[in-house]
């Protein structure tokens, strides 16, 4: 009988058994190998990379790498209550787009003044933030509220919320007050509770060493007048004044304040806020336009004039503040500076005030003004009748604060401006003297 054939697989040899194991033993120890030398590169790298630094730049601590950067000067109580009278601080405030910045860069430019910006003992890694925040003061310390104006994550998020409580029914702002968001450009004075008088608990001594020790950071100390800018100063002047002067006979501080026309302010700040303000309307910051002067118009009357009376001062060049219009400011650039630097203790500077004066534009409204007639003569009836009921609701409140900025003589406005070619809001040169007079300063 015979039997199927089977195919069976041939038993391995012995030396193919060999070969396997010893190929095996090559690969363990190939990666064994390749393991020791990424490790050794991935422990090797920081180390290069910091000789690297070092080479390149050699005058800079390379331990900070690994540390937050400094945001404290380190001065004793003692030391900032001598800086405190030593020093005078004067703060800008203005709304966004309404000539702070110009003033803030032509002040700084004088030799006794320092404004913050990045200084040798200054972390390098911060500068840049220094920059983007425009200088302002707000952003660079963390004793007072920012108000949204650091537009933090959260900030979009509620902007978001209210855009779409509007069209839930029933749902009304004076019902619901967080439909309407009341944080960030265009929007902080809105809120009652922004607002930092003389009597907040935030003035106190560790407020004032912490906060000095923040701004000391972007702020030459050898200069006499130290600066700061920021549009929250528009509504905190009396916390401040009173910061400065805890501790001392008299506070060191100073304002100036600056306003402009409220429909250019709007349209400017409409172009240049992006997607922060562009739910809003000119109606809605000319809202916010006439609440930040509120604020301001009760703290310059219920804080500051009082204390100047109670100190005996009288009106005029002994004020601690000025407030000071960017349209009569662009007509007399170079009279203003001289005398904010007398004003300030200061000796004049030549240079300071002639770059000064060259940078400022000669009416710096003609275009939105341009803008705003075009606006009128073309947009339709619904322009025109958005233009009456911005007149109708806000013009005598504007007319109150600034008698140049009547809201009802747009449309004369417009013909100055696009067939005369004239600067529409042109103060006379007898509302110059008198508003000069009535600020303490100085005509030549």
């Amino acid at each position: 009988r015979t039997s199927a054939n089977v195919v069976r697989a041939p038993a391995p040899l012995a030396s193919e058994e060999e070969d396997a194991e010893s190929w095996r033993a090559r690969e363990q120890e190939q990666h064994k190998k390749l393991s020791i030398i990424v490790g050794g590169i991935v422990l090797a790298a920081p180390l290069l990379a910091g000789a690297l630094c070092k080479w390149y730049y050699p005058d800079v601590q390379l331990v900070k790498t690994f540390q937050r950067p400094k945001v404290h000067r380190g001065f004793s109580a003692e030391d900032v209550r001598r800086h405190l009278q030593n020093h005078t601080f004067l703060h800008v405030g203005a709304l966004h787009r309404s000539g702070a910045n110009l003033v803030w860069e032509g002040l700084h430019r004088h030799p006794r003044i320092s404004g913050h910006s990045h200084k040798e003992h200054t972390d390098h890694r911060v500068k840049p933030h220094v920059s983007m925040y425009k200088h302002e003061g707000l952003k660079l310390q963390n004793v007072y509220p920012k108000y949204g104006l650091d537009h933090a994550r959260h900030h979009k998020f509620r902007k978001w919320i209210g855009q779409v409580a509007k069209w839930i029914p029933l749902v009304d702002e004076t019902i619901v007050p967080w439909v309407r968001l009341r944080e960030g450009v265009g929007r902080f004075a809105l809120n009652p509770d922004h607002h930092l008088d003389e009597a907040t608990p935030l003035v106190s001594e560790q407020s004032q060493i912490d906060l000095f020790n923040q701004w000391a950071l972007f702020w030459d100390l050898d200069r006499p007048v130290l600066m700061e800018n920021s549009p929250t100063n528009m509504v905190i002047s009396p916390f401040l004044h009173r910061l400065w002067g805890l501790g001392v006979e008299a506070s060191p501080a100073r304002f100036i304040f600056l306003r402009r026309h409220p429909i250019v302010a709007a349209m400017s700040t409409k172009r240049a806020g992006g997607k922060s303000v562009d739910d809003l309307s000119i109606a809605d910051l000319v809202e916010h336009w006439l609440a930040t002067e509120d604020r301001l118009a009760k703290d310059l009357s219920q804080y500051f004039e009082m204390n100047a009376a109670t100190q005996g001062q009288g009106p005029g060049r002994d004020r601690t503040y000025r407030v000071i219009s960017l349209e009569t400011l662009v007509q007399t650039p170079r009279r203003i500076f001289d005398d904010l630097v007398s004003w300030l203790g200061l000796p004049p500077s030549k240079e300071a005030a002639e770059a000064f004066e060259a940078s400022v534009q000669a009416d710096p409204n003609a275009k939105y003004f341009k803008h705003y007639c075009m606006y009128l003569m073309k947009g339709g009836d619904k322009h025109v009748q958005a233009h009456a009921h911005l007149v109708s609701q806000f013009g005598e409140r504007v007319r109150a604060v600034e008698p140049t900025y009547d809201l009802a003589l747009v449309p004369e406005m417009c013909k100055k401006t696009l067939i005369d070619g004239k600067p529409a809001v042109e103060p006379s040169e007898a509302d110059l003297e008198s508003e000069m007079e009535a600020e303490g300063l100085e005509p030549v």
